[in-house]
């Protein structure tokens, strides 16, 4: 427990700091951010750049704690890894106040929360549900989520139903090519939207 004290305030605070497209946080929950942002969708490219930047900056973050903390942390990382997993869904939903606290309530939250719990086989991810992609055109989709394949999923919940998406494996291969998306200049395109 003293261990996790160490490594996850640190990683949880790289994906903070990491926010590049005015995202709020709703909330900071055990290993996991909640971030939220109301009005109009980013662009499909601003998403992707976004948890490009959610990744190389969880990376960053966990090899310096690996350093500071090497002895520990082999001996308390069973998997000698900590993974990142990124759920990107468009919700419907209403933010209300409680013990002020701001909090998020709607079907969606239940279904964004339930996603973190999924077949996908990969340590880490990024997840696009198919309630986000349906905002997209699919061959931008193909486009933008270009480093890896995408690969499609699904899976049951009770009371909801079956959830589907689409998903992309997050490797060192973005290390390489995070320099080159990250250093673009100028704002990308806006997509086509239905």
């Amino acid at each position: 427990m003293d261990f996790s004290k160490k490594m996850i305030p640190g990683l949880l605070q790289s994906l903070v700091d990491a926010n590049a497209i005015n995202l709020k946080v709703g909330e900071i929950e055990g290993d996991a951010v909640v971030f939220y942002r109301f009005g109009e969708l980013p662009s499909l490219q601003e998403i992707a750049d976004q948890c490009k930047q959610f990744y190389l900056n969880f990376n960053e973050q966990l090899k310096k704690l690996m350093e500071m903390h090497a002895g520990d942390f082999h001996q308390n990382i069973s998997s000698n890894r900590l993974s990142l997993k990124i759920i990107v869904h468009a919700a419907e939903m209403i933010s209300a106040q409680i013990n002020g606290n701001t909090k998020l309530i709607g079907e969606d939250m239940v279904i964004a929360h339930k996603l973190l719990k999924n077949n996908i086989p990969e340590p880490e991810y990024v997840l696009l549900s198919e309630k986000l992609l349906a905002n997209y055109a699919n061959e931008k989709i193909e486009s933008v989520f270009n480093w890896n394949s995408l690969v499609d999923g699904e899976d049951e919940y009770e009371f909801i139903g079956t959830v589907k998406y689409r998903y992309i494996i997050l490797d060192a291969s973005l290390n390489e090519k995070g320099s080159d998306q990250n250093g673009k200049e100028g704002k990308p395109a806006r997509d086509k939207r239905e």
